[in-house]
C-alpha cells in the first residue's frame, strides 16, 4: 500500500493562530481568533482569506500566490467576509426554496394531467428518460432497468420508505403501493424533481417554462433553457446546503449562454466572466422571483447585501461576477445608488 507524500505537522488552534500572524495577517484578540478557528476551522476559513494573500506576476505569466498576506490584511475582514458569505447563501436559499415549490407543485399538476401514476409511465415521459430511440417504440424491459428512469424510481422508492411525513404515512397505511405524481414531487430533492422536469415530453417541459414567463422567439414556452437553469441552481443549492464558500466560486455546472440570452433581461449576464461566479444564477433567481413572487423584496435585498456588504472588505463586486453597472439593470428594479 503506498504511503502519501503530505508531511505537514499537526498544529494545534494557536499554532494556527500564530502561523496566520508570522505570515502578515493583522490579529488584535488573540482569544477571539481561536474561538473562530476552534469553531469554524482553520480550513474553512482558509478560503475567505486566500483572496487577500499576496500575488506576484511576471511577464506573460500566471499570478502566483504566496502565502504571505497583503499588508493591512486583518483577521477582522476574514470573519465579516464569512459572515457575508453566509448572509447572501441564506438569501440564495431563501429564493431557491421559492423556485423549487413552485415547481413542485407544477410538475405534479402538469404530470398528473396524464395519470395518477404518470411517473410510472414510459409513455408519458421523454424517450431520452425512459431509454428508447423512439418514442413510438416501448422499451424492452432489460434496456429500461438500466434507463434513468428506471434509476430515478428506484431513488424515489427509497424516498417513500425513509419519509418522516405524515401525508406519506398516511397514504402508504391507507393504500400501500407507489406514491401518485403529485404527492412523489412533494418528497423529491431538489436533484430528483429537477431530473423529472427533464424527463418530461417537450411541450411539458415548455408549458410550464411558459408560466415562468420563459419563452423562445415564436413566444412558446423555452424548456430547455429552464432544464439548464434547474440543473446549475441545484448545484447552487448544494453548494449553500454544504456550508461551501459562495461569493467567489467558480461554479462547476454553468449556465449557458444561450439560455440566458432567451431573456432580454438576462442578456447582460451572458458573458464567460459572469457565467462562471455567482453572479449569473442570482441574475436567474431575481427572474424566477419575480415570476414566482410579485412584490418580493428579494431583488432589492440581494443588491443593498452585494453593495455594503464588500466594500468595508475591501472586495470588489466583480469577484462574485457582477458585469459594471449590474445594479441598474431592469432585472434588479433600477435600484438608486445609495
Amino acid at each position: 500500500m503506498s504511503r502519501s507524500t503530505y508531511g505537514k505537522p499537526f498544529k494545534t488552534i494557536t499554532e494556527q493562530r500564530q502561523l496566520l500572524e508570522s505570515r502578515g495577517m493583522t490579529i488584535s484578540d488573540p482569544a477571539a481568533v481561536e474561538r473562530w478557528l476552534g469553531s469554524v476551522g482553520y480550513y474553512r476559513l482558509s478560503g475567505y482569506w486566500y483572496p487577500y494573500r499576496v500575488r506576484t506576476r511576471d511577464a506573460g505569466a500566471p499570478p502566483i500566490i504566496g502565502d504571505d498576506f497583503q499588508p493591512g490584511t486583518s483577521f477582522e475582514q476574514i470573519v465579516e467576509l464569512y459572515d457575508f458569505d453566509r448572509r447572501l447563501k441564506l438569501l440564495v436559499l431563501d429564493a431557491i426554496e421559492r423556485v423549487e415549490v413552485a415547481m413542485r407543485l407544477r410538475v405534479g399538476h402538469t404530470l398528473g394531467r396524464r395519470g395518477a401514476f404518470a411517473h410510472t409511465d414510459p409513455n408519458a415521459l421523454s424517450a431520452e428518460f425512459v431509454g428508447v430511440s423512439s418514442p413510438s417504440q416501448p422499451p424492452a424491459h432489460a434496456e429500461w432497468l438500466d434507463s434513468a428512469h428506471a434509476k430515478w424510481l428506484r431513488k424515489v422508492a427509497q424516498e417513500q420508505s425513509r419519509s418522516k411525513e405524515e401525508f406519506v404515512k398516511h397514504f402508504t397505511r391507507k393504500y400501500g403501493g407507489p406514491l401518485p405524481v403529485w404527492v412523489v414531487t412533494e418528497i423529491l430533492d431538489f436533484g430528483g424533481l429537477s431530473r423529472l422536469y427533464e424527463g418530461l415530453h417537450q411541450r411539458d417541459r415548455d408549458d410550464i417554462a411558459f408560466g415562468f414567463g420563459l419563452t423562445d422567439n415564436s413566444g412558446a414556452g423555452h424548456g430547455a433553457a429552464l432544464v439548464s437553469w434547474m440543473k446549475n441552481l441545484n448545484y447552487i443549492r448544494n453548494t449553500c446546503a454544504h456550508h461551501s464558500r459562495l461569493w467567489n466560486r467558480n461554479i462547476d455546472v454553468q449556465l449557458s449562454y444561450r439560455h440566458l440570452l432567451v431573456v432580454p433581461e438576462l442578456h447582460h449576464a451572458a458573458s464567460p466572466t459572469v457565467t462562471k461566479r455567482v453572479y449569473a444564477s442570482l441574475a436567474v433567481l431575481a427572474y424566477l422571483i419575480k415570476h414566482i413572487s410579485p412584490g418580493s423584496t428579494w431583488t432589492a435585498d440581494i443588491v443593498d447585501h452585494i453593495r455594503t456588504g464588500l466594500a468595508a472588505m475591501n472586495r470588489s463586486d466583480t469577484e462574485m461576477g457582477c458585469p459594471s453597472d449590474w445594479a441598474s439593470e431592469t432585472l434588479w428594479g433600477q435600484q438608486p445608488e445609495p
